[in-house]
């Protein structure tokens, strides 16, 4: 006698192709039969067989039917095209259940981060919303010019934002202009472009940055030494991507939380109170109406 656990049907569900896995997992789980899915499809049985097995690759309209014949989420829909090669035809704005569902992410990201700065932006430096310890940190901080469609590759790099308080701003800055970069090669995105024709109109591209950063270490964290008034104070920026995968959803959406690295207060009681709760940035929604 067969012994079944929670497991079982991924378990069955094993082949050589990512495609395949997550297209018998959601055939059995849906009770169909290979017979009853290639009607549906109007493709072979021996088709459908050679899918599951990984022999056969799938094309987008295959893997599009597939999605629609399962009635998959957004979501699993992004999972599914993304195994079969495909970039996931979908975008968090167009996407109302993404949408509400990263907005409510988000949100929580941002209250709970207080009293520390917390920000959300796209993977083209947009931000997107903020909570008030991030205004508290950057009002008066960087011309209000930068704020008004604000982007942090221009908040960070621009020599009317934070560039010329930071001991290490030409390095941070060839490390982003590489990122950035990175980001838009891959996609060939006309923002993309549009951001890295503003840092170079505004002399914020240092000179050699793509052979200076290339030698850096790059990793998700980024360290801000800060000039003050108390003197040099380290700060670092964590970034974490929010999204069910990185690749289901685009623009992806990044969360930034900023600490000091000796465990004290980014900003004071007294500068949060000073910012104003209605301030266009403050908690704004994904996308209006959530």
């Amino acid at each position: 006698m067969k012994t079944t656990t929670p497991l079982t049907l991924v378990e069955q569900s094993r082949s050589e192709s990512a495609f395949g896995r997550l297209m018998h997992f959601w055939r059995k789980t849906l009770g169909m039969s290979q017979e009853q899915l290639s009607e549906d499809l109007g493709v072979s049985t021996r088709h459908i067989s050679f899918l599951e097995t990984g022999r056969s690759q799938p094309s987008r309209l295959i893997a599009g039917a597939l999605a629609d014949c399962f009635g998959l989420s957004a979501r699993d829909r992004g999972y599914l095209l993304t195994a079969a090669g495909f970039s996931a035809d979908q975008s968090v704005f167009d996407s109302p259940e993404l949408a509400a569902w990263m907005n409510k992410s988000m949100q929580n990201s941002l209250v709970r981060g207080e009293p520390e700065p917390v920000f959300a932006l796209d993977n083209f430096g947009r931000v997107i919303s903020v909570n008030r310890a991030w205004l508290a940190f950057f009002l008066p901080r960087v011309d209000s010019s930068l704020l008004l469609d604000p982007n942090i590759y221009e908040l960070v790099m621009h020599p009317q934002g934070l560039r010329p308080q930071l001991y290490n701003g030409t390095a941070l800055s060839c490390g982003l202009a590489l990122y950035l970069a990175m980001e838009t090669l891959q996609g060939d995105d006309p923002m993309g472009w549009a951001v890295l024709e503003r840092l170079e109109a505004a002399g914020a591209l240092p000179e050699g940055w793509q052979q200076l950063a290339r030698r850096l270490i790059h990793t998700s964290d980024y360290p801000l030494a800060l000039k003050t008034d108390e003197g040099l104070v380290n700060i670092t920026v964590y970034n974490d991507t929010l999204s069910s995968t990185s690749q289901l959803v685009q623009p992806r959406l990044l969360i930034g939380r900023i600490y000091r690295d000796d465990g004290r207060r980014v900003v004071t009681d007294e500068e949060l109170a000073a910012v104003s709760r209605d301030h266009p940035l403050l908690y704004r929604p994904l996308v209006s109406g959530l």
